[in-house]
């Protein structure tokens, strides 16, 4: 049997720190076919001069774009691999990563999206801890609202794209979350537990740094997702369940933000009106301020890594 095509997609916008190690990542993994793009928005940090180091061993373009979601978009049309991914210029896959998707892939025909282990990693590549993945079910993935599926360590086959679609270029920081919601409606995910990815938590990286949009596309997605007419009824009943606990995500994320108090109180009171007995810590964190935050960052660590 043929082996599939694999093609990866890097978006890139001047991450020349990290880039080079993203690189080697994915060229390093020995698979064959592997077709490798990476789209960058028109760095001025050295970026470029790391790409054109590789020769023909990838694809790359450069030119200003609209986003992170739109240079995907973007990969994935150029891209010809029936089995295609992203990962960002500053996360890495581990050894054997794409080898083991596609002898998955090709034992499970009827899976259409597979997710593995991601572990936390610092901006020097040192381990944090372990991503909180775990399987997934539709409605629980919905009501938690909790993102349990690690973004660098998703593979999807191609005949998602022609389904659900390409990421939402509206969105910035939670088009990921957001293509897991739509694609859940229809397509067959699976869990595959072993390690894939690297995840690197650093100050630079956007879902650190733009905590506060982060929470307002949240509240979006999930309006916008309860509005579709195609909702499964057993989805439609845990309604405000949901909306309730994405209004309590909103808030820790703006609590986090460090530039929000009042928008984190705002959303922390709107999941209390969805559900009063639905009582979780941002409800009291929205009101604690910057002593709060320093409480519990010396108490907890690095606050990207806290799950309510």
């Amino acid at each position: 049997m043929t082996a599939p095509v694999v093609s990866i997609v890097t978006p890139s916008l001047n991450q020349a720190q990290f880039i080079r190690a993203t690189i080697e990542s994915v060229l390093g993994q020995g698979y064959s076919p592997l077709e490798y793009w990476v789209v960058d928005g028109g760095s001025t940090d050295g970026t470029l001069e790391i790409l054109r180091g590789y020769g023909e061993q990838l694809n790359w373009v450069s030119e200003p774009d609209e986003g992170q979601a739109s240079a995907i978009n973007r990969g994935w049309r150029l891209a010809r691999g029936e089995i295609i991914a992203y990962l960002n210029a500053d996360d890495v896959y581990l050894p054997g990563a794409i080898d083991r998707v596609a002898e998955f892939f090709a034992a499970h025909p009827g899976v259409d999206i597979v997710y593995g282990d991601c572990d936390y990693v610092d901006a020097t590549g040192r381990f944090i801890q372990t991503y909180p993945t775990r399987v997934y079910d539709y409605v629980d993935f919905v009501r938690s609202t909790i993102d349990y599926i690690p973004q660098p360590a998703v593979f999807l086959r191609r005949r998602v794209l022609e389904s659900v679609g390409y990421l939402d270029e509206r969105l910035s920081l939670a088009m990921d979350f957001d293509y897991w919601l739509r694609a859940g409606l229809s397509r067959a995910f699976a869990y595959l537990p072993v390690p894939l990815a690297a995840l690197r938590v650093h100050h630079g990286a956007k879902s650190v740094s733009h905590l506060k949009s982060f929470a307002s596309e949240l509240v979006t997605i999930y309006h916008r997702l309860f509005l579709r007419d195609d909702l499964p009824d057993l989805v439609r009943a845990i309604q405000s369940q949901a909306m309730s606990n994405i209004y309590y995500r909103a808030a820790s994320c703006a609590f986090w933000s460090g530039q929000d108090d009042s928008g984190a109180r705002q959303y922390a009171l709107q999941a209390w009106r969805y559900r009063p007995l639905n009582v979780r810590p941002p409800l009291v964190l929205a009101f604690s301020g910057k002593w709060g935050r320093e409480i519990l960052t010396r108490w907890r660590g690095n606050p990207f890594l806290l799950r309510w």
